[in-house]
């Protein structure tokens, strides 16, 4: 691909889940291109090229991902300093799903597409040799071998993915790109790498999407509908390459195919183990379920669930990212779809298809892949598998120091338990909003709660209560006599526990949702936890909140703008439109709305999330940290701890001279 973006003249497109401005393109120090970081590489060829655009979007990931993504990488671009580069976090999408679709494309006539994101820990060779230099992330971190599959493309498949990147570019930002047209075919390099080989010309294709509009209304599911059709098809065989298999449609269509007589062979290249905790909770509790009705339907032995391993990586295992399908000799595919309900019906996606009638590019890519996997010859593969079939080739070649191994999918004792909750993490349908003008009892009745005042003390009244009770239950379970001093003692003992702050975060959640005074819990969790860890536990459920509330706006649109006052709607509007981090943070220092309804009237005004978030960490923090620090000293009086501890005092005098501070900024600002 870098040596692709060098040969671009007018346009550079690049569509991802997740695009980090650091991954380094180059890893061979040797090349003449070396080094090439994504971001610092676009700034250099806009530098370079007057005539050259270059246009970024990803998706505006939800928090689950915090941790692991870089969190500004707007500023990372450079979009600020030029104004050829466009970076921009695309998060107009239906609700609960994600914009998963990676393609490049490079002045509309040639492009990269498939299953890789241009991220961190995603580089690798088809080595996946052990202790690899080179598989280092920007801080110089190793990860496991990551195997994956890209596929290029020139003329009019190019063309329609650019058509289809000026769609996505619109639909989050609003603003249209130039026709293809409009490029000046004479200074339009040849953009095909070099050392990348053509597998085929003039051949059939398609490219088959998954695409839910954001308010619900309809979903356009061509890659759903192109897997079942290749499926009911094949003739001989399945090859299938996929990170997730959790989808009841591709289930049941494979499963009829292994319980005809005569069908076709199916082999399936998964990961042995998914990525982290969360996907082990969610998506392989799924897929073992998934995969466990696919054994019981293969009645005639035609099926083998296998994951790549190396005798070098030791306990390392390959994580096996990429989306590939080859049926028969007749299809081969390419894309960023998994076998996943979200794949098929919630999430963006895109997969290239191609119709091979001479069956040597379908038959090669096969042969290409289970070589790298088996460590064998892509010949000798190729004429097994014509000679014998699919899964005895596996057998045949199977056994040398790269291999592919049965997967275990023996359930764990807690799979039944989480599965209810493992399918929210696998919605295969956008969750339906109903529409703002149709004026029934939906958006109305929503509402009415959200903006319930009494709701919120209610909520409030029932966790302090709560709280206290399940403190006096667990005191006299001990024997002891009812006792206010050592009552409070014993939740803060309970406290100490390392994961009881996280339950702070959703408890924000819930109370803000039916508008629970902020202050109240803070000064909750200021009573239940020492200060640093109370401040800290209310920030992060502040913050949560402030998340959640905002989308519900968002997502309820023009049933809030009823509701909300006109004035206070028209200030946020014209606070959206600066996207300074300052005024918003001015917003939180005058209280012109309870805390929720703010964030929702941000949501609904499309006021830029990151300023509006930064703003509020800037003026509710010190504010936050007060409050934690002067209820834990009035705590310590009740107990009759010491009082005075000259550092807990400094923080309060410093927290509050900044509340202060930053109040008569604002007034003399607002004046």
């Amino acid at each position: 691909m870098r040596e692709s973006l060098e040969a671009a003249e007018h346009e550079i497109l690049i569509v991802g889940w997740d695009i980090d401005s650091t991954v380094e393109l180059i890893r061979d120090e040797s090349h003449s291109l070396y080094p090439s970081p994504l971001a610092e590489t676009l700034q250099s060829l806009v530098e370079r090229k007057p005539s050259l655009e270059v246009r970024v979007l990803s998706w505006d990931f939800a928090m689950v991902y915090v941790l692991e993504r870089e969190l500004v990488p707007a500023y990372r671009f450079g979009w600020q300093d030029s104004e050829r580069l466009h970076f921009h976090l695309d998060g107009e999408h239906a609700t609960g799903a994600s914009h998963h679709q990676k393609f490049v494309v490079i002045d509309g006539d040639l492009a990269f597409v498939g299953g890789l994101d241009l991220t961190k820990s995603r580089w690798d060779s088809r080595e996946h040799s052990a202790d690899d230099p080179r598989r280092v992330n920007s801080d110089g971190k190793s990860y496991r071998p990551f195997h994956d599959v890209q596929a290029i493309v020139s003329g009019e498949t190019a063309r329609q993915l650019r058509e289809l990147g000026a769609f996505r570019w619109k639909n989050a930002t609003g603003e249209a790109l130039p026709h293809i047209g409009e490029f000046d075919a004479e200074t339009t390099n040849g953009a095909w790498p070099i050392s990348v080989a053509v597998q085929g010309e003039d051949v059939p294709a398609c490219l088959a999407r998954t695409w839910a509009e954001p308010n619900g209304s309809s979903v356009t599911r061509e890659v759903e509908h192109l897997f079942t059709t290749m499926i009911a098809e094949a003739s001989d065989s399945i090859y299938i390459e996929n990170q997730y298999f959790t989808s009841t449609t591709i289930t049941d269509a494979l499963c009829a195919r292994l319980e005809e007589e005569d069908g076709p062979e199916i082999a399936l290249i998964m990961p042995a183990e998914t990525s982290g905790w969360l996907e082990q909770l969610t998506m392989e509790v799924l897929r073992n379920k998934a995969l466990n009705r696919l054994c019981a339907a293969d009645k005639h032995h035609r099926l083998e669930i296998l994951a790549p391993e190396s005798s070098e990586l030791a306990d390392t295992k390959i994580n096996v990212h990429a989306k590939v399908m080859v049926v028969d000799n007749r299809w081969l595919r390419i894309g960023s779809a998994n076998l996943s309900g979200r794949s098929m019906g919630l999430d963006s996606e895109c997969d290239l298809v191609v119709e091979d009638e001479s069956g040597e590019m379908a038959a090669a890519l096969r042969a290409d892949l289970l070589a790298e996997h088996l460590g064998a010859d892509a010949e000798s593969v190729a004429d097994t598998i014509e000679k014998n079939g699919l899964l005895a080739t596996i057998r045949e070649h199977n056994g040398n120091e790269r291999s592919l191994a049965r997967l275990d999918i023996a359930p764990a004792d807690y799979e039944d338990a989480i599965e209810p909750l493992a399918h929210i993490a696998d919605l295969e349908k956008p969750i339906k909003q109903r529409k703002a003008e149709t004026g029934n009892s939906g958006d109305g009745g929503i509402l009415r709660v959200l903006t319930s005042r009494v709701a919120g003390r209610v909520f409030l009244a029932a966790l302090v209560l709560g709280v206290i009770g399940w403190g006096i239950w667990a005191s006299l379970q001990g024997g002891q006599a009812f006792d206010p001093k050592a009552l409070l003692a014993l939740l803060r003992e309970r406290a100490t526990h390392p994961l009881a702050p996280l339950i702070v975060i959703p408890a924000f959640v819930a109370g803000s949702i039916v508008i629970a005074p902020v202050t109240g819990m803070i000064a909750l969790c200021a009573l239940l936890f020492t200060p640093w860890t109370a401040s800290l536990a209310a920030i992060a459920g502040t913050l949560a909140s402030t998340l959640v509330n905002y989308e519900i706006g968002r997502h309820l649109g023009k049933a809030v703008e009823r509701r909300a006052p006109r004035r206070l709607l028209d200030r946020m509007r014209k606070l959206g439109r600066s996207a300074d981090t300052w005024s918003l943070a001015g917003l939180r220092l005058i209280p012109v709305a309870p805390f929720a309804v703010v964030n929702m009237l941000a949501g609904t005004a499309h006021v830029p999330l990151r300023p509006f978030l930064q703003g509020t960490l800037l003026a509710m923090g010190p504010g936050i940290v007060l409050i934690c620090f002067s209820v834990d000293r009035a705590r310590a009086a009740l107990a009759g701890e010491p009082l005075f501890d000259p550092w807990v005092l400094a923080v309060i005098i410093g927290a509050g001279i900044s509340v202060i501070g930053l109040r008569v900024w604002q007034k003399r600002r607002g004046d």
